[in-house]
């Protein structure tokens, strides 16, 4: 979770960002959740199954 002040930082223009995580989460059985929170800063939250997982 970040709960700073948002820091102006240049875009890479690389990679997807939440749109892939939204794609690919729930492809393998996963939960995602995003969004501001309360007092500044922003929460990424994702649950992914561990079955079949390497040990």
């Amino acid at each position: 979770m970040d709960d700073g002040p948002p820091r102006p930082e240049p875009s890479t223009g690389e990679g997807y960002g939440l749109i892939g995580m939204r794609e690919r989460v729930p492809a393998v059985g996963g939960t995602l959740a995003y969004g501001p929170v309360p007092g500044g800063g922003f929460r990424v939250h994702a649950v992914l199954p561990t079955e079949g997982a390497p040990s």
